[in-house]
């Protein structure tokens, strides 16, 4: 009759042969997982705060502006590098919106006179809009977009000294192009 300690041995070896042979099957029969394909980011659906940066084309400096309501800023004559404005928060958009949409501006130049006129935002919005830049031109016409980085200028102006007059003698199409009265 074998003793304890040699009855031990062959059933411990037995014992690792039969863990490592579980071991083998298990990884064998484990149900294969498929690959998914890299997960697209989320879709932003929950309205966001868009900065509004502002670019004055026209030759003469605007005391304030606003988008819907919302306050603007006031903006030097744009240079060839700037858009003559800082950044003011925020207006509120909510991607997946409807293209285009119809915005009102309104400014001032003096804080006396103010005038409005409707723009339309059209697209294409980034995948992750964060500014709302508003441009305007000399004509009187006013353009809005929507722009993952601060917009760029659409027009390159030469420098000048705000303190003097142009040779265009500082002339704005406000009067002619959009609905402007005394007061607010």
């Amino acid at each position: 009759m074998a003793t304890n300690d040699e009855s031990r041995l062959p059933c411990a070896a037995h014992g690792r042969l039969l863990l490592v042979g579980l071991a083998v099957l298990v990884a064998c029969n484990k149900p294969k997982t498929e690959e998914k394909p890299a997960e697209e980011a989320p879709a932003i659906t929950q309205a966001v705060s868009l900065e509004i940066n502002g670019f004055n084309y026209t030759d003469l400096y605007i005391d304030s502006f606003e988008v819907n309501g919302q306050g603007g800023g006031n903006l030097f004559v744009s240079s060839p590098t700037s858009g003559g404005g800082k950044g003011v928060c925020c207006v509120s958009f909510r991607p997946g919106t409807k293209l285009p949409v119809q915005l009102t501006i309104k400014w001032t130049r003096d804080r006396k006179r103010w005038c409005e006129k409707e723009a339309l935002l059209s697209g294409p919005v980034p995948a992750n809009p964060r500014h709302l830049g508003v441009h305007f031109f000399p004509d009187g016409h006013i353009e809005a977009e929507i722009t993952e980085d601060y917009a760029e200028p659409k027009l390159k102006l030469q420098d000048f000294n705000p303190g003097q007059r142009k040779e265009s003698g500082n002339t704005v199409a406000d009067e002619q192009t959009a609905r402007c009265k005394d007061g607010y």
